[in-house]
């Protein structure tokens, strides 16, 4: 088990988790919210850079209202072979990420779409336990390796679906709309409530 995961099922870290309370004192985490937002702030600026892939949209505002203990990236292919446009409306393939707001830690799901239009309208999806990829998505090996290439610089984990389906402790709530009791690993990481 690595450093990360260790990390992702201590139990102290998991009730701090729950309670919406950082779980780690390293780095960007000793500093506080502020800091772990700019740290954030600078992983999305180097996903942005890598030579495949784009930033097509990272949600900090906590969709507008709540709380969101991880910032919400969706990446896709920087040549625009993912993009589709029609009748006003544009659609990008890409890979959903989340980076963790609580810990050093992130997960990557397996490709999806966002689509745009007209007065702002649009959608896309949220983060569900079902959707986490462990390995490179068919179709994305080399913009896969670039991900964990720029979490791996900055020193996050990369979490997989095997530990993030682990039930969570008895006792402990996750206040979310992302799903429903019995908990999970991954609910204690990556929840948003409204």
């Amino acid at each position: 088990m690595t450093g990360p995961e260790k990390a992702a099922l201590d139990p102290a870290a998991l009730r701090n988790a729950v309670t919406d309370q950082p779980a780690s004192t390293a780095g960007a985490w000793a500093g506080g919210a502020a800091s772990v937002e700019g740290f954030l702030r600078r992983v999305v600026a180097d996903l942005d850079r890598m030579p495949a892939l784009r930033v097509h949209h990272a949600e900090f505002g906590n969709y507008g209202s709540g709380y969101a203990s991880y910032i919400d990236v969706f990446v896709t292919r920087r040549d625009g072979s993912a993009c589709r446009s029609a009748n006003g409306w544009t659609e990008v393939e890409g890979l959903p990420l989340a980076l963790c707001r609580l810990a050093p830690v992130a997960v990557l799901f397996t490709p999806g779409s966002q689509s745009s239009g007209p007065d702002g309208a649009g959608s896309r999806g949220l983060p569900q336990l079902s959707l986490v990829a462990d390995d490179a998505p068919p179709g994305w090996a080399a913009e896969y390796r670039q991900i964990r290439q720029v979490l791996d610089r900055h020193d996050l984990g990369l979490l997989d679906a095997r530990l993030l389906g682990l039930p969570l402790m008895r006792g402990l709530q996750v206040d979310t709309v992302l799903g429903d009791p019995p908990y999970t690993v991954f609910d204690a990481w990556f929840h948003w409530a409204d």
